[in-house]
């Protein structure tokens, strides 16, 4: 949290585009390659620090008291789109008489503008945050733009953030702020027909920009050289267009997926005919034969017509088959160094997904942690009953589950590039 005018000095002076003069009392501020600045006074910026410093966090982007709440929210659309296609004016107010209590869609308040800026204090988070230099169009309206400082950012260079605000004129606890916040976004959400969303950590803002891998230019593109599965070219497609994290992880998992039932059919076939071909294997002897007929049982069974077998043990031998372990782990450290000791360190919160570790060298071993991590993930997601299982909550466990996209998806490419047919 910010604690004096330093703090307010340094963070102002990280922003892209930005130039800042200390004065006696004031602070000047100038945009680059612009006639712009503005002036603020140090009093009124000792202010707002003081009244920041009286709100307390939760999660990582929400502040409150006994009487205020704000949030980060975001509208969970395929593409930004301007706040007044949703409502007639730049701002959404609503008033519970009854209660005590105001709800308010727009802009957010400078202390919360200035809070978001320090924690978003590192130059690949704000430049992500910031809009990049406009058209000629908005470079003229920057500079006829006659707003305040911070009603300039939060409007012109940060257009896309916006908050939501609770006011109680009773004192009440975060539990219920957070309570009433969801009651309000969920009757948004059900009469507009558009999922309005709080932002709690700071991944959120920018998890697009993590999942992006762009590995050459245009002109640098050779033409294929090979037949690719067209189902799986066409899941591939729909992971790396959607916006929405657990379709993409399931996009990439039925890529996997869809070897299951011949892999596992195949190591079945392989494990009977290892078993008839021993040479202490008898087909007269009742002992073995029953030995024979429970390794089949334990391997598959029936539900009506349709074959049942082990899922997570066909994702292990799929594994096995397609994907070599030293390239998955090579790509990896190429796209980012730190997810190797990420999934050595951590299980998956919210599904129990095992931790791997990557520097074993039994293979087999580093397989079926990896199996075990992916299946129990994807269980999570597709299985939110209640009951004791781990399950995914949508938004809430999205942080998390981002960080095994890169994981899945190296794993997912390899399998349609080694299954591919070399055109001759």
């Amino acid at each position: 949290m910010i604690e004096n005018i330093e703090d307010f000095k340094k963070i102002l002076s990280n922003l892209p585009y930005l130039s800042i003069d200390d004065k006696k009392n004031e602070f000047v501020l100038s945009l680059d390659r612009f006639d712009k600045s503005w002036r603020i006074d140090k009093n009124s910026a000792e202010n707002l620090i003081n009244n920041l410093k009286r709100k307390k966090i939760k999660d990582e982007t929400i502040l409150y008291d006994e009487y205020s709440y704000e949030a980060l929210i975001k509208f969970e659309v395929s593409r930004p789109i301007p706040f007044r296609i949703f409502f007639d004016e730049e701002y959404l107010l609503k008033e519970d008489t009854a209660n005590g209590i105001t709800y308010e869609l727009s802009k957010p308040t400078n202390e919360f503008l200035l809070f978001i800026l320090e924690i978003l204090r590192e130059p690949e988070y704000l430049r992500d945050l910031f809009r990049p230099f406009p058209s000629r169009v908005l470079r003229e309206r920057i500079s006829e733009e006659k707003l305040e400082f911070f009603d300039f950012l939060s409007r012109i260079m940060i257009p896309r953030l916006y908050t939501l605000k609770i006011k109680s004129q009773a004192p009440r606890s975060n539990e219920d702020f957070s309570k009433l916040a969801t009651g309000f976004l969920f009757n948004l959400s059900y009469n507009l027909d558009i999922a309005i969303i709080e932002v709690r950590f700071l991944d959120e803002l920018t998890r697009y920009r993590f999942g992006k891998i762009r590995r050459a230019r245009p002109e640098e593109i050779e033409p294929p050289r090979r037949f690719y599965n067209s189902d799986l070219v066409y899941h591939y497609q729909m992971a790396i267009s959607t916006d929405s994290i657990p379709l993409q992880f399931l996009s990439f998992y039925h890529i996997i997926e869809h070897f299951f039932y011949d892999v596992y059919h195949e190591e079945l076939l392989e494990a009977i005919r290892a078993k008839i071909t021993s040479p202490d294997f008898s087909y007269k002897r009742k002992r073995d034969i029953d030995n024979l007929v429970k390794l089949i049982s334990q391997k598959i069974k029936y539900k009506d017509e349709d074959v049942l077998y082990n899922e997570q043990e066909a994702l292990y031998f799929t594994l096995m088959k397609y994907v070599k372990l030293e390239d998955l782990v090579n790509r990896l450290r190429t796209y980012d160094e730190s997810l190797i000791n990420y999934y050595k360190d951590n299980k998956v919160l919210f599904s129990q997904g095992s931790s791997i570790d990557f520097s074993i060298s039994n293979a087999e071993k580093v397989f079926k942690q990896i199996a075990d991590r992916i299946y129990k993930t994807r269980n999570s997601i597709v299985h939110s009953k209640e009951g004791g299982k781990p399950k995914y909550m949508p938004f809430r466990d999205d942080r998390k589950l981002l960080l095994e996209i890169p994981l899945l998806r190296f794993i997912a490419e390899e399998i349609i590039i080694t299954t591919a047919e070399v055109i001759r």
